[in-house]
């Protein structure tokens, strides 16, 4: 792919997909919805959010110590989607890596 594709790509990734890929453990194991609009970006109204998440995540409850708490957990089919834009941020951040080690070698006199 190229540079200017994903240039492209990255711009277009919403602030609902910016709080996912932050927390995407979080999302694919199952968090309280509670703690999932405590992340709400501030730019965002609550019902936008919502909705935004409801689109994403499939919200379901759950019974723990008997209390029931309501949980925002991905959908199966977008776990994959979210998971390939993490690949693509860590070699990223590789690549990144590898040429700051290239440029400390390299010192110009």
């Amino acid at each position: 792919m190229t540079q200017a594709k994903k240039d492209i790509i990255k711009a277009s990734i919403s602030l609902v997909d910016d709080v996912i890929i932050s927390y995407f453990k979080s999302f694919r194991d199952g968090v309280t919805c509670n703690i999932v609009e405590g992340w709400k970006p501030y730019e965002m109204k609550l019902k936008n959010y919502q909705l935004a998440i409801k689109n994403i995540c499939v919200r379901t409850w759950k019974q723990t110590h008997g209390v029931r708490k309501f949980i925002y957990k991905l959908k199966e089919e977008m776990i994959q989607i979210y998971e390939n834009m993490l690949d693509e941020d860590a070699d990223e951040i590789e690549q990144e890596k590898q040429q700051e080690i290239q440029n400390d070698g390299n010192e110009y006199i």
